[in-house]
């Protein structure tokens, strides 16, 4: 059986985000936990073409973006037969309980609100990992 640290290095993550600096942050995170396989797309549209062509395992998005917003994305991914369980870590300065309730309903596996620490982001990806391994 493989380990996280195995998993991680095979993961494929999409980094969504209209920020380039919170997109480059989050990709140093990533790195600093093995993860290698990385996509960077700044906002929904892009990121929905992507998967289009793309094998993803986890992604992790920003809620508030030009074009598709986050949630229409995650909306989109839930739809849809071929990407509907790749777990969804939401990101957003915004931490309104209405919104939350909105991206659970919409089926946002994790929430993480920012600024965050690195050592949260990747709790919340390793937590993604051993609920897909389960």
């Amino acid at each position: 059986m493989d380990t996280i640290e195995q998993l991680l290095t095979r993961l494929h993550v999409l980094v969504v985000d209209d920020m380039e600096v919170m997109r480059s942050m989050v990709n140093s995170c990533l790195k600093e936990i093995g993860v290698t396989h990385i996509t960077m797309c700044s906002n929904g549209d892009s990121a929905w073409r992507t998967l289009a062509g793309t094998s993803i395992d986890v992604i992790i998005c920003d809620w508030d973006m030009p074009g598709k917003s986050g949630l229409e994305l995650l909306n989109l991914v839930r739809s849809s037969d071929q990407h509907k369980t790749i777990p969804f870590l939401m990101l957003t300065a915004t931490t309104e309980k209405e919104r939350v309730a909105d991206a659970v309903k919409a089926g946002v596996n994790d929430y993480l609100a920012k600024p965050f620490q690195s050592k949260e982001l990747e709790y919340r990806v390793v937590k993604l990992l051993r609920k897909v391994k389960q």
